[in-house]
């Protein structure tokens, strides 16, 4: 007969009821998903219905849409840079003057780093701001580049898919900081990486129905404001 704690038990119940918990919500994201799965095939159905009116405004409306909710989640995100320098100033200050050091000081400018790469990742894909490790896209003309942008949205969903597992198992243990004194917050972190998968999916949808409209030589939405022109000629396959 084996023996449990009080304390153990307690622990082992609150992590059965993560666990129902998160197969509640993993099935109800789920469900979401294959709803708006049709959306995917999108661009390929402009391509090949583009006389259908009512495609080509539903389509430019979701453009518009998900170019203005980015570069808003964007512009929100980016205050989180000077808190984050802030942060790091602070705890290095405290450290060499008064040799204190706090781990959850110095873990918060981490989750700050981690927040405005992966909520701000978007954002800066619809500026033309990431860096390519490829050397070919450089040389291609617009048509090629427009190809190159389709497939490439088409690659995003593999992210989602296969950070389902390691997010889920984060959220059973209610996971924190490998440090006593850390934030018992990194299942939350991890979260992050999900949310990056979706943002970038939609944003990816958005510059592949630009490449195709540019392909058909289509009216295509204005970009938000404060992009250069060089990113409008080059990115919105004017």
């Amino acid at each position: 007969m084996v023996f449990i704690s009080t304390q153990e038990k307690s622990q082992l119940n609150n992590m059965i009821g993560n666990t129902d918990l998160i197969f509640i919500l993993s099935h109800i994201f789920q469900l979401l998903g294959w709803v708006f799965s049709p959306f995917l095939v999108l661009p390929i159905m402009y391509f090949l219905f583009s006389k259908n009116q009512f495609l080509k405004s539903l389509s430019f409306g979701i453009v518009s849409t998900i170019d203005t909710f980015n570069y808003y989640i964007g512009e929100i995100v980016k205050w989180l840079l000077p808190l984050m320098v802030l942060t790091i100033s602070f705890s290095i200050f405290a450290l060499s003057i008064f040799g204190k050091s706090w781990t959850k000081l110095f873990e918060t400018s981490e989750y700050f780093h981690a927040s405005v790469i992966m909520l701000g990742a978007a954002s800066t894909l619809l500026a033309g701001k990431h860096v390519r490790v490829d050397i070919f896209y450089s040389k291609m003309n617009n048509i090629s580049r427009s190809l190159v942008e389709i497939i490439g949205f088409y690659s995003l969903p593999i992210i989602l898919w296969n950070s389902q597992s390691f997010v889920r198992s984060s959220w059973m243990i209610l996971e924190g900081s490998s440090e006593i004194d850390g934030i018992k917050g990194e299942f939350l972190l991890k979260t992050l990486i999900p949310i990056f998968s979706v943002l970038m999916i939609i944003q990816g949808l958005s510059i592949s129905l630009r490449a195709v409209m540019y392909i058909l030589r289509h009216e295509k939405p204005l970009l938000p404001l404060n992009f250069d022109d060089t990113f409008i000629n080059e990115n919105s396959f004017k």
